[in-house]
């Protein structure tokens, strides 16, 4: 028997009369067999699914999932209108399953779907009651078209995503989701919220996106646990970065920074001067708490560096301002063909100031991650000053005879 779960609004007609309407009616679920929230099943190895209207007969693996995940080994249309879907094995026993019908499934006039439908079936006596409910914003608006997936905690080795997807859900038109029918007690699990405006599920390279800020678990006293609001920045949001305390410069000199994203033909950072138009520089406190703003979205390198000559920029400073820098550390990496030209030019040696490089910072859009600044000896990188701008000639007086006047 198909249990009918409601009309979300009148059929849509699937062949109306010569200069009727256009079919725009999006399709919707109106009944399952078993019925959604069925218990005791035993080996069920075939589901059936009643849509509102005709639909485009595709096989259920493209628009059918299951939570946990089953394969499927056949579909089969009656009428277009009922999807009698085979599965390649009977489900497994004592197990409660979530089966999802995504919203880009089509009808015959190829309208989709407004939202997915999820419904629980069990092999197993009862239906958890664990629910997990949160909401979504983004620039102060509710997010209304975004996905929530969750996940075990991984292991050292792995990344979250690529575990086995536990659970997805969507947000209403109020940004609110809600994970149902969990099992008490039930995690730690982690959360990623990503918009997903075309309703494909899945999450795009720029499309926003975000791992919840907290683990989410279910106990005994608290079988419904709230995960508050959590905001979704654009894919291209710059973040920021927390700079723990550091070994200070040896004479009270200021120490900079500045960040630069690596590209996927990144070829490494070549030390050249930075006055901060380019990239934004900031000033770094050893004692920690500084912020390093406008970091771009992924994987940065930053680059630290005394301010030796005062001027809050990357320069190139004279050795006679690194009196100060141990001659092991002065030395270290110079070019001494450069500094042998530099001699006999009567200029005497130049070196970019003392800086650091950290590699492998990941920052997410909008976010703010821990920078720790190693204890690693500075850099000296000879510098080469550019040629002075010739002074302009000095004007030359010429005698310009005078235009004749009228009559002569």
């Amino acid at each position: 028997m198909i249990a009918s779960l409601g009309l979300a609004g009148a059929c849509a007609v699937v062949e109306p009369p010569p200069g009727g309407p256009i079919d725009i009616t999006p399709p919707h679920l109106a009944g399952t067999d078993p019925d959604s929230g069925a218990t005791g099943l035993g080996e069920l190895k075939t589901i059936r699914l009643t849509f509102s209207e005709k639909m485009d007969r595709t096989s259920a693996v493209t628009w059918l999932h299951f939570f946990p995940d089953q394969r499927i080994y056949k579909t089969k249309w009656h009428g277009a209108i009922e999807a009698e879907v085979i599965l390649e094995h009977p489900l497994s026993p004592d197990t409660v399953f979530v089966v999802e019908i995504a919203a880009d499934m089509r009808d015959a006039h190829k309208v989709k779907g407004m939202k997915s439908r999820r419904f629980p079936i069990a092999t197993a006596d009862s239906i958890p009651t664990g629910s997990i409910q949160g909401v979504l914003v983004m620039a102060d608006s509710a997010v209304t078209n975004a996905v929530v997936e969750l996940y075990d905690i991984p292991p050292d080795t792995l990344e979250y995503f690529q575990q086995p997807l536990l659970r997805r859900t969507a947000t209403n038109e109020s940004g609110a989701y809600s994970f149902e029918w969990l099992p008490v007690p039930g995690g730690p699990w982690l959360a990623r919220a990503y918009a997903d405006p075309d309703h494909n599920l899945r999450p795009g390279d720029k499309e926003a996106q975000r791992l919840l800020p907290d683990t989410l678990q279910l106990t005994i006293d608290n079988p419904l646990v709230s995960a508050g609001v959590t905001t979704l920045y654009a894919w291209n949001t710059p973040g920021r970065l927390l700079v723990g305390p550091f070994d200070a410069p040896p004479h009270g000199e200021t120490a900079m920074a500045w960040t630069l994203a690596v590209s996927d033909e990144d070829t490494g950072w070549v030390p050249a001067p930075e006055d901060g138009s380019r990239n934004p520089i900031f000033f770094l406190d050893p004692a920690g708490g500084s912020i390093i703003g406008e970091v771009k979205p992924g994987l940065s390198r930053a680059i630290l560096f005394i301010d030796v000559d005062g001027d809050s920029t990357f320069s190139g400073i004279p050795d006679t301002l690194l009196a100060f820098i141990p001659d092991s550390l002065r030395t270290a990496g110079a070019d001494t063909t450069a500094e042998a030209r530099a001699d006999s030019a009567g200029v005497g040696t130049w070196f970019l100031e003392p800086w650091l490089m950290i590699e492998g910072i990941e920052v997410d859009p909008g976010m703010q991650a821990d920078l720790e600044i190693p204890v690693l000896p500075y850099s000296l990188t000879p510098w080469t000053p550019p040629e002075p701008v010739p002074a302009a000639a000095d004007s030359v007086d010429m005698d310009i005879p005078e235009a004749p006047k009228e009559g002569e």
